[in-house]
């Protein structure tokens, strides 16, 4: 079955429509609270632009050791989050929100697991050429929303169904989420720099940081549940000829 675009674009803002309360409940704690107190305490590194690529290596190398446990809590956090938010989208579940983040706690082992796995065929891929890393890491995108929906305990399996479902549509799922990214990463550079513009003003050019993170942590958020939808969406545009024949 081929994508249909369009269709895995309504798919996906009709299950932000339809579980709303329980994915925004969820991404404001697991998602906006984790990115704002990450942007709001861990600076970034400083770059001049004028690094060559030795530079640029001993500069993040730095980055990465000084804050290794704050990128890894958050991650952890942001990816339990980003789970149970799977299980609130499927169409299979209709539970509470306390229930969806136990589902979420119980397979989280097992996602983490299965992420492992297809990360090292991703890098793998990426240290080849970047093309192949992305490509595979479209064929496994499916992972944490066949975990939700069918709730496999083998990450070897979710791995191959996951492979299986995107036959055909590697590079046709590359491409959807790669319209969404740029427009999202657009969309978030611009109300950053507008946010960081009023504030300036209003503060005398002095700034306001927390407003600023504030802001960029929300659109990163927003950002974030269109991800996630519409992953959701494409397993299920994938899935429903297998579904119905069932």
């Amino acid at each position: 079955m081929k994508l249909d675009y369009m269709q895995c674009w309504n798919g996906a803002m009709a299950l932000l429509g339809a579980h709303k309360e329980a994915v925004f409940a969820i991404a404001g704690v697991f998602l906006f609270l984790p990115t704002l107190l990450f942007a709001q305490y861990v600076a970034p590194p400083l770059l001049s632009g004028e690094e060559d690529a030795n530079a640029l290596f001993t500069v993040y190398s730095a980055y990465f050791s000084d804050n290794a446990f704050a990128i890894l809590a958050s991650n952890l956090v942001m990816g339990f989050g980003g789970l149970a938010i799977y299980f609130a989208l499927v169409p299979t579940r209709s539970h509470t929100v306390a229930e969806n983040l136990l589902a979420a706690l119980k397979f989280l082992v097992i996602y983490l697991l299965a992420n492992l796995l297809s990360g090292l065929f991703v890098l793998s891929g990426l240290m080849l050429f970047i093309l192949p890393g992305l490509y595979l890491s479209c064929r496994f995108v499916l992972i944490p929303v066949i975990l939700a929906d069918q709730q496999e305990r083998s990450p070897v399996e979710l791995l191959k169904r996951s492979w299986s479902l995107t036959r055909n549509n590697g590079f046709a799922i590359l491409f959807f989420l790669l319209i969404i990214m740029v427009v999202g990463a657009i969309a978030i550079n611009v109300l950053e720099a507008v946010t960081g513009i009023v504030v300036g003003l209003a503060t005398g050019g002095e700034g306001w940081p927390l407003i600023v993170n504030l802001v960029a942590s929300l659109v990163e958020t927003v950002f974030q549940l269109i991800i996630y939808a519409a992953i959701a969406s494409i397993y299920l545009q994938l899935s429903a000829p297998r579904q119905s024949a069932v």
